[in-house]
């Protein structure tokens, strides 16, 4: 159940996160490139919390 909790939190933060880089005003190319970084750290988080890493 704890790692439920967990996983909605860092997904609401992770929508979060998205949310406000995308309304930053950064060139494009950049953007993106924080995006991917915000959601491939939001896996391996989730992925370790997991115990799949």
């Amino acid at each position: 159940m704890s790692i439920l909790i967990t996983v909605i939190i860092a997904l609401v933060l992770l929508g979060l996160a998205l949310y406000a880089v995308q309304r930053s005003p950064i060139p494009s190319p950049v953007n993106w490139l924080i995006q991917l970084l915000l959601i491939v750290v939001a896996i391996v988080f989730i992925g370790n919390r997991a115990g799949f890493f």
